[in-house]
């Protein structure tokens, strides 16, 4: 998987992931969702490597 493609699964998965919660619309929330982007991000890249 190249990087667009990782990235938009990210984003699918964290709209996904958001739709079903009530996370505070701020600074913290905010950081809070960089953080969920990042580990998913992070997991799908290091799978894709594994996966060739």
């Amino acid at each position: 998987m190249n990087n667009p493609e990782i990235i938009d699964k990210t984003v699918e998965i964290t709209v996904s992931r958001l739709s079903n919660t009530n996370l505070p619309i701020n600074a913290d929330g905010g950081k809070d969702v960089a953080d969920f982007m990042q580990a998913i991000f992070d997991k799908i890249a290091e799978l894709s490597v594994k996966k060739r």
